[in-house]
């Protein structure tokens, strides 16, 4: 029998990498060239060594053509015991090309709406959303009018 451990009061605004709304989308289907645990929903991604098939983290010097678009959370996806999503190397991920979608935020930044959503290339913040321009690529993306700074993660707008 299961049994309820965490109580908490507050429903979360939302999850990374889940879909912010109803309005147009475009996602393809890509698959993980990173290794097991790498990567994460709610990520930007970028063209992988087979192109139109895989995608990667994102590294120093992508330019933003080469960005494919952002990781859509899956129901269905595998977790650990500590509740941790794990995307498996090879698995298929639904990429966002167009829409909003709730982005991982990079560390300490407080996003404004309206403003340049850049990906970070570097770090554990790889393939994150953030307000610097320095060591980032500018992918045309805005930030929304929605943040949960409790989970990390804002609207973005591709």
């Amino acid at each position: 029998m299961a049994a309820q451990l965490n109580y908490n009061y507050g429903t979360p605004m939302g999850v990374p990498g889940g879909k912010f709304d109803i309005a147009f989308d475009e996602v393809v289907t890509r698959s993980n060239e990173e290794v097991d645990k790498k990567m994460k929903f709610g990520l930007a991604v970028a063209v992988g060594t087979n192109v139109g098939k895989g995608v990667k983290l994102p590294t120093t010097g992508v330019t933003a053509d080469k960005i494919e678009g952002v990781t859509v959370a899956i129901a269905t996806t595998e977790h650990d015991t500590d509740g941790n999503v794990i995307i498996k190397k090879g698995a298929a991920l639904s990429v966002m090309r167009k829409g909003n979608i709730w982005g991982r935020l990079a560390n300490g930044i407080t996003p404004e709406a309206g403003k340049t959503a850049y990906v970070a290339l570097t770090g554990d913040d790889a393939g994150t959303f953030t307000t610097s321009s320095t060591g980032t690529v500018d992918i045309g993306a805005k930030f929304g009018n929605v943040v949960d700074k409790d989970n990390g993660i804002a609207v973005i707008v591709l």
